[in-house]
């Protein structure tokens, strides 16, 4: 039987290896093909070389030493200054009469620091791969996803339909990389880093919005590398990782309570209300659940303590002790339902306000990933195409000519991968890591044991954002995954605190 996993391991470790070399390849050849696919090179703006100069830097100090590696490892994956990936051979996400014109890579700086940390892993041993440790559902995720690949690939209406394809491709990529990188390091050696890089990350973050902000003249905290409810969702989900890490000494306190402090002033200069119900929510489901054997009584005080803070809101919103965006006194004003009606945009009418207009966006946006859905379930129109398409599927084409999102993970993947593979990719990268870290032998096995907040609490901010479509935030969430695969498969092993 173990014979037969091993074997199982190597087929869909060298499958993974083979997409990876698809991936990468194929871009090689469409190039020569530039305007038919249309490809562009070297879209080079202001702060692109400087980004450039710094990862080159970066890089050096990571051949230095591996822990350096590991230090700036979420820092490159999470906060690096985006334009870098202007350098690389990109593809337009939108058509051609949207006023916003944006492109994207076939590869970016992630893939190139991965692939740089398996290459630096040979130094010291032997050229060889070891076959990758995957859980059945992960088997049969990536057979699902291959089979759904090859059948979006057929479906591609012109070459630049099969490049968005290619580059959307980043969410396996980042998995194949990220399961080899850890296959190829023992990671509890440089847990202390990667938790550091975390830290280092959302300061950087901080600082870049704040310039950022300051230079378009935003009423709001805007990071340049991130949108504006995507910054605000991963920093709540990163503030209360490092809440558990700082309570049980797994981060040194300054840096748990520098990180915190600065998280909190995101979030409040964000004022991104999905940001915050998601903390709330996944602080108050992992309290709930943490202790199997108080679960009646925890969800008493739970359910005592939002009997009254919702009164309070309901009070402080008739009253008008809060602002009118944070009101659901001023805002269900606004709002009227008609079940009659055929399509969500119909059902949900909104009256257009400041307090109101990204309710209504989402509207529409969830109308036009439902009728994707719809006409195509089982393989979805094709990871990266959405925008291309959002119109066609929309009730009277009303979304707006402007690089967007679904607004909503869930959509997305069933939208762009199909429902099947949708809802086994929703699983797996939301909730299946607070799967595994139940399961886990060890109650309490280090910082790593605790990546699954991370991943919780953007699985209740995917209801209004489509955090995963941006693959910075795609790689945090890829990362925690593959961290706490390894942990498992390694049968819980205990983690060293910091």
């Amino acid at each position: 039987m173990g014979n037969g996993k091993i074997a199982e391991n190597k087929i869909y470790t060298l499958f993974c290896l083979a997409f990876l070399l698809i991936c990468y390849l194929f871009p090689l050849i469409t190039v020569f093909f530039a305007s038919w696919g249309k490809v562009s090179f070297f879209q080079l703006g202001p702060l692109t070389v400087p980004s450039l100069i710094l990862f080159l830097g970066i890089t050096i100090l990571a051949i230095w030493k591996r822990k350096l590696y590991f230090l700036f490892l979420i820092f490159i994956v999470l906060a690096f200054p985006a334009p870098i990936d202007d350098i690389f051979p990109s593809i337009p996400l939108t058509t051609y009469d949207d006023r916003t014109q944006v492109v994207f890579p076939f590869f970016t700086r992630i893939d190139i620091y991965l692939i740089l940390g398996i290459l630096l892993s040979f130094i010291n041993g032997p050229l060889k791969i070891k076959p990758i440790k995957f859980t059945l559902i992960i088997k049969i995720f990536l057979a699902l996803y291959f089979l759904v690949f090859i059948i979006n690939s057929f479906k591609s209406k012109d070459l630049w339909d099969f490049n968005l394809l290619l580059s959307y491709s980043f969410h396996i990529r980042y998995f194949i990389l990220f399961s080899i990188l850890l296959q190829l390091y023992d990671i509890r050696k440089y847990q202390k880093q990667i938790v550091l890089g975390i830290a280092l990350s959302v300061l950087f973050l901080f600082f870049e919005a704040s310039v950022n902000t300051f230079m378009k003249g935003s009423s709001r905290l805007l990071s340049g590398s991130l949108s504006l409810n995507t910054f605000a969702n991963i920093t709540a989900a990163i503030l209360l990782f490092v809440v558990y890490l700082t309570r049980k000494s797994y981060m040194p306190k300054i840096w748990g309570y520098v990180t915190i402090i600065t998280s909190v002033f995101i979030l409040i200069g964000s004022g991104t209300r999905g940001a915050f119900l998601a903390l709330a929510l996944a602080y108050i489901i992992i309290y709930m659940i943490a202790n199997h054997k108080k679960l009646v009584l925890n969800i008493m005080k739970v359910g005592l303590s939002l009997i009254c803070l919702t009164t309070f809101y309901f009070a402080a919103s008739s009253n008008k002790w809060i602002p009118e965006r944070f009101s659901i006194d001023e805002i269900s004003k606004k709002i009227e339902i008609d079940f009659s009606k055929s399509n969500l945009a119909n059902i949900v009418k909104i009256k257009v306000t400041a307090e109101t207009t990204s309710i209504k966006s989402r509207i529409d946006l969830f109308d036009s990933s439902l009728g994707m859905i719809k006409s195509n379930p089982w393989s979805g129109i094709g990871a990266g195409r959405w925008n291309r398409y959002k119109n066609e599927y929309s009730d009277g084409r009303n979304i707006p000519n402007v690089l967007l999102d679904t607004h909503n993970d869930y959509l997305a993947l069933s939208a762009q991968y199909g429902l099947p593979l949708g809802v086994l990719f929703a699983y797996i990268i939301f909730i299946y890591p607070m799967v595994l870290h139940k399961r886990s032998k060890s109650m309490d096995n280090g910082a790593f044991h605790w990546l699954f907040v991370i991943n919780f609490v953007m699985a209740i901010a995917a209801i209004s954002n489509a955090g995963f479509f941006k693959h910075q935030v795609a790689g945090i969430l890829l990362f925690s995954l593959c961290c706490t695969l390894k942990l498992y498969t390694e049968n819980g092993e205990v983690y060293k605190k910091l």
